[in-house]
């Protein structure tokens, strides 16, 4: 408890001493020559424009330069190297310094013309793309992506840092490009987008000229591998790792982002500052042609407790928390300052995995996978835990906008699928009996120590099986050694506190081979979903057709323990403006958008702080 204290204490004081720095003001910089329109090669289908509803609506201020960004998140920096960690995982620290050949088009989502919702995760979308570090791409083959590199790109040159003065500032050329997919997708079969790209991986990427990139995908495998390619890997300046080895160290960082890494001390902070020559520019509204970023600079404050990062926010000394609050939390805060601005949307999709590989374990058998399932109190657990605000269907195709046409309502499901979302205890103790555990049997769940929420809830399952004679012992691990457990799938019997990805047409928590693949899945069926999915890539109809019935075939077969989702909050201060609670800007760009976000200083200081 003392610790706890200390903690505390510390981590509020931080928050207090680093948001002095956040106040000065800086000149707006020359503009710079604006990017070149993105080209799309994949099919014109569009989605239908969801209604995107903020808490206080946007404004059309001009944007004003200046001021240091004070972000909090409950989660501790361990890598900045994606060939060690996953891209979902590194994106918050990564993004805002490296970037990828194309993310979400941020001026399609709520800040400007709506078609797309960017809360809801890390969906691949080719209609929604926009160009970054290429300007655009061609798919003149069943087997060829072409991506024509953009021109004039810079890597950022800190003086302070030898990484950066080894690049010199140079130009990005094709070669960089080459160099990091292949680091990633061909050199190095222990990456985790080598595991994440699975069949899709690429067969060649080559540059065939100092500004084009040609990567050769298998047959049947152009769409994943173009997603893959394009949305998927942080570019880096080769001579850095070929002379310090990695990128793992802080020190070694450099991008050609809107910021640049300046210091990063483990468990407290990761603080970023304006590349001046950064030259993108501001597309749309008030600020449209200005030179971005608008801030000067991002501090992100690692505040694992949640009371501590709340009082920030209630106190304005937190601009923005990238912690996504539950109902319960997120009220207290609605009520008690009801200025801040928020955006309510579905969390990921919550699984519990068992490993069904191991027939010496009871997994092995439908029946109890179905008993476990049959044994939960799904609503019960929405109530208590996300304060009702949850979906009693969190899985796998869930009820979100980005999913229309794909999605199948809990009542519409088949009667098998349906109850699983139901409470049976007593048809969970006959399945459990026809399984040959009459008396139940014992059981060991390891979960991470990073999410409290996950914790409670897994608590609540431990109950409710132990009314059919489950006896779970739940062990907290630390989420260092929860990665590993899972990238290499060393977990003992259930893996929890794992998400479904959001991705449909990739099953990667149904596919072999993958390491979201937590209940060790090997179904042939699955694999043909797979491939006709990412054969369909382009073809939006045909694929969304295809996700619905493989939703409805991995539904019934009870892989998984399948909790409801909560809906989940977002918070940021009235003054952080240009910023409409983006989550993922394509896939896993949780920080990406604050290139665009700016602070209004005037009304912060008219607020009283």
């Amino acid at each position: 408890m003392k610790r706890k204290i200390v903690w505390l204490v510390v981590s509020y004081l931080m928050v207090l001493t680093l948001l002095a720095a956040s106040c000065a003001k800086a000149e707006a910089p020359a503009t710079k020559e604006a990017a070149p329109a993105t080209k799309e090669a994949a099919p014109a289908t569009r989605e239908a424009a969801p209604v995107v509803k903020e808490a206080v609506p946007a404004t059309s201020e001009a944007p004003k330069y200046g001021g240091t960004l004070i972000v909090g998140t409950n989660a501790n920096i361990l890598n900045w190297d994606e060939l060690y960690q996953g891209t979902w995982s590194l994106a918050t620290n990564l993004a805002l310094v490296n970037e990828e050949l194309m993310s979400g088009d941020w001026t399609k989502g709520a800040a400007g013309s709506g078609e797309r919702v960017w809360q809801e995760g890390g969906y691949s979308d080719s209609v929604h793309a926009a160009g970054v570090l290429a300007e655009s791409y061609e798919l003149p083959d069943a087997t060829t992506i072409i991506f024509h590199i953009r021109k004039g790109v810079h890597w950022a040159l800190d003086q302070n840092s030898a990484a950066s003065r080894l690049v010199g500032g140079r130009e990005l050329t094709a070669d960089d490009i080459v160099f990091n997919l292949r680091r990633q997708f061909v050199d190095n079969p222990s990456s985790p987008n080598y595991n994440w790209a699975g069949a899709a991986r690429p067969l060649d990427v080559s540059a065939t000229d100092k500004y084009t990139v040609m990567v050769k995908a298998p047959q049947g495998f152009l769409g994943l591998t173009w997603e893959c390619m394009a949305d998927n890997v942080r570019i880096m300046a080769p001579e850095v790792a070929k002379k310090y080895g990695d990128y793992s160290r802080w020190e070694n960082s450099v991008g050609t982002g809107p910021f640049i890494l300046t210091d990063h001390v483990p468990m407290s902070s990761a603080t970023y500052t304006r590349n001046p020559s950064y030259r993108e520019q501001d597309p749309i509204g008030a600020g449209k042609g200005n030179q971005l970023p608008y801030l000067d600079g991002v501090k992100i404050l690692i505040i694992p407790d949640m009371s501590t990062r709340m009082a920030a926010l209630r106190t304005g000394k937190m601009d923005w928390d990238m912690y996504l609050y539950a109902a319960g939390d997120a009220l207290q805060l609605i009520k008690t300052n009801p200025q801040l601005k928020y955006m309510r949307s579905l969390g990921g999709s919550p699984i519990i995995g068992m490993r069904i590989d191991k027939p010496e374990l009871p997994f092995k058998d439908s029946k109890v996978r179905r008993a476990l399932n049959l044994a939960m109190n799904n609503q019960e657990i929405c109530d208590t835990i996300y304060g009702g605000e949850g979906e009693i269907l969190g899985y796998k195709v869930v009820k979100a906008k980005v999913f229309e046409g794909i999605y199948t309502p809990l009542e519409q499901l088949p009667t098998e699928s349906r109850e699983l979302f139901e409470y049976h205890p007593d048809k969970a103790k006959q399945l459990l009996a026809e399984a040959g555990y009459p008396n139940g049997f014992k059981t060991l769940a390891q979960i991470s120590a990073s999410d409290p929420v996950l914790i409670d809830r897994l608590t609540m399952i431990k109950a409710y099986w132990a009314k059919v004679n489950v006896d779970m012992e739940i062990k907290v691990v630390d989420q260092s050694i929860w990665n590993t457990m899972r990238s290499k799938h060393t977990y003992e019997q259930i893996f929890a506190g794992g998400r479904s990805i959001w991705n449909p047409h990739i099953p990667a928590s149904n596919l072999k081979g993958f390491d979201q693949n937590t209940s060790m899945v090997d179904d042939p069926k699955m694999e043909d979903y797979y491939a006709k999915m990412t054969l369909a890539f382009f073809d939006r109809p045909k694929r969304d057709a295809l996700m619905k019935e493989m939703n409805l075939y991995v539904l019934d077969k009870s892989w998984y323990i399948t909790p409801p989702i909560a809906y989940v909050y977002t918070f940021w201060q009235p003054w952080l403006k240009n910023y409409y609670g983006e989550q993922d800007l394509g896939i896993f760009n949780k920080t990406l958008s604050l290139k665009y976000a700016w602070l209004d200083q005037e009304l912060k200081k008219s607020m009283g702080h």
